[in-house]
């Protein structure tokens, strides 16, 4: 009988086990119920810019602006925000750059202003980068013959995808990337759930690779680094990130080839390097972008 219980508990402990895993896998392929509101926009800093709308390949309407450079310019930076934020985050540290290039910024499905869709952090989330320097060579050609891409967080993993992948990408700024969507996922469930990676997230990713019907660590960064095959790549970490650690940057730069930059900021953690730097990131960003775009 007591056999018959400690099994039976046994069993019930691995269904409840498969069951939480199930259910998380819908946090790491999450459709974004509680989106983070877009607050700030270009007229707030008395900048001329134009709302373009435009779909992606699964027919889901996204959302950017269109800032154009000072003087006229025929270089474009296409800005992609991280996972759960949205272009606003990134456009306040960046849009200093709008002295010699036009910049676009847009919203990943199911953030920002964008429409409904699975965020799974960098797989479907190439498909709206594609979208989005398809939608600028169409319709902005003059003004796109040049395309360098800026990427923060899961941004920056689909950068280093995209551009890898398209001959218009002439260099990519990958900033807080991190290095494998596993391990950035068993990072997370660790850090900010307590979670062990056996048997929960590991079921979890099982659970979420079946749904999604491909495996998202083939879009990781590890695997399309290496295939910019010499665009220009300037890898930003901060140095106590502890989601996308200093060190997977460096396997990062050092899986790259030349010309690659890395720079490791002190104190910053994820995502506050332009907090942290200051002028010092305006100057840095600044460089790449003048010499190689």
């Amino acid at each position: 009988m007591i056999i018959l219980l400690i099994v039976l508990v046994v069993i019930l402990i691995i269904l409840l086990a498969v069951f939480i895993a199930y259910k998380e896998s819908d946090k790491i392929i999450l459709r974004h119920t509680k989106r983070s509101q877009v607050t700030t926009f270009p007229d707030q800093f008395h900048l001329p810019f134009e709302n373009v709308i435009f779909k992606n390949a699964d027919g889901i309407t996204l959302k950017g602006w269109f800032i154009p450079a000072e003087e006229e310019s025929s270089k474009t930076i296409v800005f992609m925000h991280g996972w759960g934020l949205n272009k606003g985050n990134v456009f306040h540290s960046t849009y200093f750059l709008r002295k010699k290039y036009n910049l676009f910024y847009f919203d990943f499905r199911g953030s920002g202003e964008s429409g409904e869709g699975l965020s799974t952090i960098g797989y479907v989330e190439t498909r709206d980068a594609s979208a989005a320097i398809e939608k600028l060579l169409q319709t902005r050609p003059e003004k796109c013959k040049e395309i360098g891409l800026y990427g923060l967080s899961m941004g920056a993993a689909v950068a280093i995808y995209e551009g890898a992948h398209n001959a218009a990408v002439k260099c990519v700024v990958a900033e807080a990337c991190y290095y494998s969507y596993e391990k950035v996922v068993a990072r997370w469930a660790r850090v900010h759930k307590h979670v062990p990676y056996f048997p929960l997230v590991a079921l979890a990713l099982y659970f979420a690779k079946k749904r999604l019907g491909i495996d998202p660590e083939d879009f990781s960064p590890k695997h399309n680094i290496e295939k910019l095959a010499g665009k220009p790549v300037f890898i930003i970490n901060g140095a106590d990130d502890s989601l996308s650690p200093r060190h997977d940057a460096r396997k990062l730069y050092h899986a790259a080839k030349e010309p690659k930059q890395i720079w490791i900021v002190p104190n910053a953690t994820h995502t506050e390097v332009p907090m942290v730097a200051g002028q010092q990131y305006k100057n840095r960003l600044g460089e790449f972008f003048d010499k190689y775009l």
